[in-house]
C-alpha cells in the first residue's frame, strides 16, 4: 500500500472518529481544534505557535493571509484539494467546516 493511501485511509478513519467530537467539545472552537490536531497536525502547525512539519504546509495561524477565511468553510464542504502536493482531499460537513474555521479564526496572529 502506498504512503499516500495509507494517509487516506488514516485520514477517513479520524473523519469517522471526529463524529463523536461535538460530544467531547463545548465550543466550535474547541471542536475545530480537535479536528485540526485530528487531521491536519501531522502537516501543518495548527496553533499560535511551531513551525509545520511539511515544509510547503501553511501554519494555520497565518491562513489569513493566504485565503480568504469568509469563504473556507464553503471550500471545505465542497471538498478542498489544494495547498501542498501530498494534501488528501478533505470534504467536511458544514458543522465541521464551521468549525474548523471558528477555530482558525481563533489563533490568527498579528
Amino acid at each position: 500500500m502506498t504512503v499516500r493511501r495509507e494517509r487516506m485511509m488514516a485520514v477517513a478513519l479520524l473523519m469517522l472518529a471526529a463524529g463523536s467530537a461535538p460530544a467531547m467539545a463545548e465550543t466550535l472552537q474547541q471542536r475545530g481544534e480537535v479536528l485540526a490536531r485530528g487531521m491536519c497536525s501531522g502537516c501543518h502547525a495548527i496553533g499560535r505557535t511551531g513551525n509545520s512539519k511539511h515544509p510547503a504546509a501553511p501554519r494555520f495561524r497565518s491562513l489569513d493571509n493566504q485565503t480568504n477565511l469568509a469563504k473556507l468553510s464553503v471550500r471545505l464542504q465542497g471538498g478542498l484539494l489544494t495547498g501542498h502536493e501530498d494534501m488528501p482531499l478533505f470534504r467536511f460537513s458544514r458543522d465541521d467546516a464551521d468549525a474548523m474555521v471558528a477555530y482558525i479564526r481563533s489563533i490568527q496572529g498579528p
